[in-house]
Formats: C-alpha cells, structure tokens, sequence
C-alpha cells in the first residue's frame, strides 16, 4: 500500500460565501488537516488548500479552487478527496504528495462534508442544501445511492466497523411553536441506504457544528448551541438565553447519552465549532469559537461523572438528578480547562497523536496546544488575516461573544450561519414581553427598511447598535457597529436548491405567474417587499391588531420556519395560513410554493 503522507481528520466549520473578500492574500483557515511533516489548512478567503512545512510556518505548496474548500478525506492509497463550497459544488480528487489535481466531479448544492468509508471502499458527502447523503463511488466518480437526511447536514463520520453513519443536521426541522424545538442527528444504515434512526437533540438545541468519534467508536461528541429561549430576552447571566454544549452518544445503543454544557456558571463558552478526541482517549477538546479559546476536558473522569449521576450520585452541587445535567452550568468543574488561543475565532480543532491543533479564522494563527497543561505555542504566516479588511472585521465583530457579558453568546448566536436564523422564537423586549417571535435572517436587512418583524426598529443600522445594548448588553461602540454593518451589507443570497441548472422549474414558472398576479404589489421590487407595515388577519394574541413588515422572500428556501411566530415548518403550510387572498386549487399552491421557494 502507498504510504499515506498526510493522515486527515476534519472538524466542520461552514461559513457561507461572502465570509471574506476572496482574495488570495487573505488568510483565513478554518480548516485543519494534521500531517507527520506538517498541516494541510484550508484558506477560505483565497479559495486554497496549503500545505504547511513541519515549522508551521513554510509554505510547501498550494492548491486552488473555484469556491472555498468545505472538507476533505483520504482514501487508502493516499488520494486526498476535496468539496469545495458553492451552489456547483465539486468533488475534487488529488494527489497525496504535489496535490495536484487528478479529476473534478459535480457533486450538487454545497457538499459540506466528506467522508471516505473502508467498510464500504466509498466515499460519503453531505449536501447541505438538498438535506441529502450521497455515496460516490471513488473509482468512476458516480453516485451510489442518495439518502435523505435531515435539515442541512454538515457532517458525517462512520462507526459499528463502518455499518452505520452519524450524520449531524445543522438546523430544527419543525415549528417553532412546537415542543421540542431542537436538531436531530441522523444514523445511516450503509448498506440498506436509509435512515434507521433520529436522535432528538435537547429542546433548544440548533446550530450543529462538529462530530468527534473516540478511538474505539463507543461515544461521539457533537458540538451545538442550546438556548433557552422560552425565557424572556432581559438578562444573560449564567446562561439565561444561550448556553454552549456538546451532547455525548453511545454508538452501541445508537442513543442520546445526555448533553454537557461548556459554560461555567460565571463564564460563557459562546459558539462551540469544532471538537475533536486526542488519540490516547484521555481528552476532549472544543473550540469556543465566539470566547476565543479551546475547553480541555478529561474525557475519563467525564464519563465517570455521568455514570455516577445515572446512579443517583450527586456529582455536582446543581446536580441533584439525572435531568439536571443539560442545565448545569457546573457539571465539568474541576474536569476541564480553558485554554485562550491568542487569536480570534477557533474553529477547527484537532488531533495529530496526542497533540492537538487549532486555527483562528479571524486573526490566522495556528495553535499548538498542550491539552495536559493546557499552553500553546502560536504560529503565524506572512499572509494579511481575515481582519485586515473591513468586512472580515465586521464578521469577527459578529461572532465575537467577548464584546458582551461573561462571553455568553454573540450576534452570530441567534443569526448562525452568516446571519441567517436559528429556527427559534425569541421573547424580545423591544416590542414588549410575552410576544415571541421567530428569527429573521439578516439577509439584504440594511437594505430593506424598517429592522424586525414589527418595524420597531427604523433601519438595520439601529437594530445592530440596539442588539449590542439590549441582547449582549454591550456598549454600542461606533467602530464595531460600523464594521458589522459593512460584513452584514456584503452578504448575498445563495442561489436557491430548488432552481434547476439556474433556472426555474416548469412548477416554479407556473408559480410565478400567481405570484405576479396575486403577491407582487407587497412583494414586490429585487428584494420582494415594499417595505410597508400592514395589520395581519392571521395574528394570535397580543398580536392581534400589531402591524408587521413585509418579509423580503429572497432565500426564503433557507429561512424556514415561516411567519411572525414560526408556525408554519414548510412554505406550502404558511400558504395555507397567508396565502394569495384568492381561492386557488392545492396544486395552483404548490406551484406558487415551488416558485417563492426558488427565489
């Protein structure tokens, strides 16, 4: 067998296009891949793959793409396997040594995850935006199967001898007004090509970032936000609307252990990304992207802690029963550590032998990190960081939890995903308490005045200074504020799954027709709103007689679910609440559906 150069593991740390200014120059890795002789990085910003000399610091060689490199696998004879981001997403096949390019393959709507299978001697892609798994055969490069997974899977790692996947579904897939509101990771039968089995995730769990597997494929750890947000948005102290956690699950019995909070009472752990196992089984490490800094956990005394409580023991003062674990913020006291990066926005970590290793996404250092004594030793290249420029500034304003109380939560906490939504209703205060209501994307926002769904706010350029103050209770500094208005102003709409090579679908074109007949005077213009507040028949409530803004519809195919309160999880159930105004027959709504879900 050809000797493998670089042994890959991958940790997901998606962010959309638009992250950066693609420019060649910029570095931002928020990709690692550890190697005897060095590390392979992934830099969004140039749309490159680098490899890294042993210093950590020499350029040995880089690679180009059309779109950001999302991850990459290694085969047994040492081929490298890359997807590149994008609504043409690639499959790029790669030779170990030069990194020369062998062979590219469309492989559909932003491929986020690969990975190589031995059991089955195939590869494994999730495709993010068509909620699918796909085998591809590496050898003809043609697709094996496809299975349908849940909403926007980011990763997938194999176990039971690679039998089984565990795929992790970035985003809720219900009503927000359902209970729970939280994620599901889906478990793949590989063989029979379906899916054998949900796990439903904690109530309020969303934005799931990163799978880690143990040595021996007994436990997986995945990384998520968990919010509390049926809780009035009035304070943040010890986690009272965001808190930070990993669930743990048994791979034997296919089944939720319990979730653990990265948080400690006084201190946030805000946005947990990447986690990985060190080789020996002893640690486990997350990055807390949003503080800035890695959590070192004994992964033995751990699982010994939880065994422990299963028994009835109370292990910590907060936990006094088994259902406590989720919410104490205290459970990992005495068993883990904080390690700072010295840089800004760790997103991949992972595991080289017993040595770990990290990148800072905003400021581009790489992390050597100690997980016993918990020190690193930083490493820099001659390349300008992401935050050179005034968007890459914004975005780390965006994410950066630190600028708010104890390092709870940032903005991109309730806007994941570059600013898009979470899925869930959120009590805030500027209209009053005890009205919720279901996150906007952010989306084309400084472009489509009034900010929030009731107008409250006049523009978007208040809404950032008023969310600084009023949810991370931070000072609204101008300089911060004005960078986040400048990353938020360069975001753009991903071009929509449901188009077909770019164009729309015969339903869509017959949707449209509606649309142009029916929508079109609220929706109207390039971004589908005319701005205007209008009272709503449909409101519950203390909403009842409250004038809403016009939704902008553009990428509305990402934003589920729909209207003031979430109720709707898909668009043709949001017609059946706001339709046209005109009887039309179910399949006159369908194709109006199809038509406002390509846009």
């Amino acid at each position: 067998m050809k000797e493998i150069k670089y042994s890959i593991l991958f940790l997901i740390g998606i962010c959309m296009m638009g992250c950066g200014e693609n420019k060649s120059d910029i570095f931002a890795p928020d990709r690692l891949f550890p190697a005897s002789s060095g590390l392979l990085v992934a830099n969004r910003a140039g749309n490159e793959l680098v490899a890294l000399a042993s210093d950590l610091q020499t350029i040995h060689k880089r690679t180009g793409f059309a779109s950001p490199v999302n991850d990459l696998a290694v085969a047994p004879n040492g081929t490298l396997w890359v997807v590149t981001d994008g609504y043409k997403g690639q499959l790029y096949e790669l030779e170990p040594d030069g990194m020369n390019i062998l062979s590219q393959t469309p492989v559909g709507n932003t491929p986020s995850a690969v990975h190589y299978n031995p059991h089955t001697g195939t590869l494994w892609v999730t495709q993010r935006f068509t909620n699918r798994l796909l085998e591809i055969n590496p050898a003809t490069r043609t697709e094996v199967a496809s299975v349908e997974v849940g909403r926007e899977p980011v990763d997938v790692i194999s176990f039971a001898s690679g039998n089984r996947l565990l795929v992790a579904n970035n985003m809720p897939e219900m009503s927000s007004l359902d209970y729970p509101v939280a994620a599901r990771l889906s478990i793949v039968d590989a063989k029979k090509h379906e899916v054998v089995k949900r796990i439903l995730l904690p109530n309020g769990s969303t934005d799931v970032k990163a799978i880690a597997v143990d040595a021996d494929q007994s436990y997986a750890y995945v990384t998520h936000l968990l919010a509390r947000y049926q809780l009035p948005t009035n304070q943040v102290d010890r986690g009272w609307m965001s808190t930070n956690a990993f669930s743990i699950i048994d791979l034997s019995k296919e089944e939720l252990v319990t979730t653990v909070l990265l948080d400690t009472p006084q201190k946030g752990s805000a946005n947990p990304w990447g986690i990985t196992v060190s080789a020996d089984n002893r640690y486990i490490v997350a990055a807390a992207s949003g503080t800035h800094e890695l959590v070192s956990i004994d992964r033995t005394a751990l699982h010994d802690r939880i065994r422990k409580a299963s028994e009835g023991e109370r292990v910590t003062p907060s936990t006094r029963k088994w259902e406590d674990i989720p919410n104490d913020a205290g459970f990992l006291y005495g068993i883990s550590g904080y390690i700072p990066t010295d840089g800004k926005g760790p997103r991949t970590v992972i595991t080289s032998g017993n040595t770990i290793y990290a990148a800072n996404y905003f400021t581009g250092e790489i992390v050597q990190v100690d997980p016993v004594n918990r020190n690193t030793t930083r490493y820099n290249l001659e390349m300008a960081p992401l935050i050179s420029t005034k968007v890459g500034e914004g975005n780390m304003y965006f994410h950066d939890a630190t600028l708010g109380f104890q390092g709870w939560q940032s903005c991109a906490s309730c806007h994941p995903n570059e600013a898009r939504v979470d899925g869930l209703n959120w009590d805030l205060l500027n209209d009053g308490i005890g009205n919720p209501k279901n996150t906007k994307t952010l989306i084309y926002s400084h472009e489509t005045p009034p900010a929030m769904v009731t107008g409250i706010r006049k523009n978007a350029e208040t809404a950032v200074r008023s969310g600084l103050r009023h949810i991370l209770f931070a000072e609204a500094n101008e300089e911060v504020s004005s960078a986040m208005d400048a990353y938020l102003k360069s975001l753009h709409a991903e071009p929509s799954p449901y188009l077909v090579d770019g164009k729309l679908s015969e339903a869509a074109q017959r949707g449209k027709a509606g649309f142009d007949k029916h929508c079109a005077s609220c929706h109207s213009g390039a971004y589908y709103t005319n701005g205007k507040l209008y009272d709503i028949p449909w409101s519950v409530g203390t909403e009842k007689g409250v004038k809403m803004d016009v939704s902008t519809l553009n990428e509305a195919w990402r934003t589920a679910p729909y209207l003031y309160d979430g109720r709707s999880y898909t668009m043709r159930e949001m017609l059946d609440v706001h339709g046209p105004g005109v009887a039309m027959s179910d399949a006159e709504l369908n194709d109006l559906a199809e038509y406002v879900l390509s846009l």
